[in-house]
């Protein structure tokens, strides 16, 4: 971790009190309490309020979901094209990234502040003494935090060329104290990918495993989303049986229902559907870019990507999700699912039920043997009838996985998952990439020299 970055570390916690924007509402009777001493920061249910929602803050980052973590994903993955100006950007649509590559470096950097305010959080919270802190759900709700973000930094910039879950997978640097002061700073070597994910689990075990941790808190992480978690987690692992029990999990809940056919548009089109599970809250007064970075300049976007023609390709005949997808109609080639140019205040869904049937398919189909095979296909069944399409019928399961992997991709495009999906399936050559090791990104050049090659590059770069 490169060693200025200690001083956001310090600005954020010497105006822990701060009021985030994102969170204007809730604490509007919370007074900005500027210069406290990190030791004092969080000593009550308001000041943990206020630091809590300054974690979701990086998570509503442009840098993170905010437009760059999801957009890189589908733009390095063939569902997006770069029809705009910024080399950083067609590095990425190129998949052909140098390590100075400053979007990767802002990405990379946001999620560790993100990871560092937990940490801050995580090690305060215990000697609160206000009566009116469930200082267990607060934990939880961190932890679970915390394990998001070192997710999605191993999704990138870890795992090995052929996939996750590896025996030789890389990690990232697992950091689980605080950075209050220039020496917490010190640079340490990165993990590996197996000891990340140890980390990881751990953090959601112990989430799940709290009785006072809400299963449903409207735009932030509660006990299903920790589940979800878990579900993405293990079918990246391959660990398909608890992928498949944490699924049905949520599923079985009842707390969620897909929307129906008619009804698809008003995912995106309406927030915190009956579909969602977790989606980050935007507002007038706490924008994001994603909208503006899709559309024209005539309709008062930047117009920097597009749904690439690969995309709009990939739909079946009759396919309502094609008309979300891939525009037709001026502005062509956009999507629907992030349309609030001016306002900024689309919601950014991070796990809706569709995946969650669509992680319990594969995992299931995974572990072969007629029944599985068969209940998977009925879950793939559920995606592809409430999308218009007919159902497939008894096919083999080779055939059902690629079935999966396609519908993946139409199910859940613009919402950051087919880079990874191809890395899973280990398929990153079919967008025409030759050099295996790009399978990971590059860790950010300044991190290696900063800190005197103790955080060492990915193999290649």
């Amino acid at each position: 971790m490169r060693k200025y970055i200690k001083y956001k570390y310090l600005a954020f916690f010497f105006a822990a009190g701060t009021v985030f924007s994102s969170c204007k509402k809730e604490l509007e009777a919370q007074k900005p309490q500027a210069s406290l001493a990190a030791s004092g920061a969080f000593t009550n249910v308001a000041s943990v309020r206020a630091g809590l929602f300054g974690v979701y803050n990086s998570l509503q980052s442009g840098n993170y979901y905010g437009l760059q973590y999801n957009a890189f994903a589908e733009l390095g993955g063939g569902n997006l094209s770069h029809v705009g100006t910024f080399p950083t950007y067609a590095q990425i649509a190129n998949n052909q990234i140098l390590t100075d590559n400053v979007n990767i470096s802002d990405m990379y950097n946001t999620i560790y502040n993100g990871i560092n305010n937990a940490n801050t959080m995580i090690a305060a919270v215990p000697s609160i003494t206000d009566a009116a802190l469930d200082k267990d759900a607060t934990l939880a709700e961190l932890r679970a935090l915390r394990a998001l973000m070192y997710f999605d930094l191993l999704r990138y910039f870890g795992g090995s060329n052929d996939g996750y879950g590896k025996a030789n997978g890389v990690g990232i640097s697992l950091k689980l104290t605080p950075t209050l002061t220039e020496s917490d700073a010190t640079p340490i070597p990165r993990n590996t990918e197996a000891q990340v994910y140890t980390q990881i689990l751990a953090d959601l075990d112990f989430a799940i495993g709290v009785p006072t941790f809400a299963n449903k808190i409207t735009n932030r992480i509660g006990k299903d989303v920790a589940n979800s978690i878990k579900a993405r987690v293990q079918l990246y692992r391959e660990q398909w049986a608890d992928a498949e029990a944490l699924a049905t999990t949520v599923i079985g809940s009842a707390r969620y229902s897909l929307l129906t056919n008619a009804n698809y548009a008003n995912i995106w089109a309406t927030k915190n559907s009956a579909e969602s599970i977790f989606e980050l809250d935007y507002n007038s007064a706490d924008q994001n870019s994603i909208a503006f970075y899709y559309y024209t300049t005539a309709t008062g976007g930047r117009n920097e990507i597009s749904s690439s023609q690969a995309l709009n390709a990939a739909h079946e005949p009759n396919d309502v999700r094609q008309a979300i997808n891939f525009t037709t109609v001026a502005p062509v080639s956009k999507t629907r699912k992030f349309t609030r140019i001016s306002t900024g205040d689309d919601n950014v869904i991070v796990f809706r039920l569709a995946e969650i049937y669509l992680i319990r398919a594969e995992a299931r189909v995974r572990q072969g043997g007629a029944v599985k095979i068969a209940d998977g296909l009925a879950d793939l069944n559920v995606i592809r009838v409430r999308a218009g399409l007919t159902p497939l019928v008894s096919v083999s399961q080779t055939d059902i996985l690629t079935a999966i992997l396609a519908e993946r991709r139409v199910e859940l495009a613009h919402e950051g998952h087919r880079w990874f999906d191809l890395r899973r399936y280990n398929l990153i050559s079919t967008l025409g990439i030759s050099q295996a090791y790009r399978a990971l990104y590059p860790i950010p050049q300044r991190e290696v020299l900063t800190s005197g090659n103790i955080i060492v590059q990915n193999t290649g770069y």
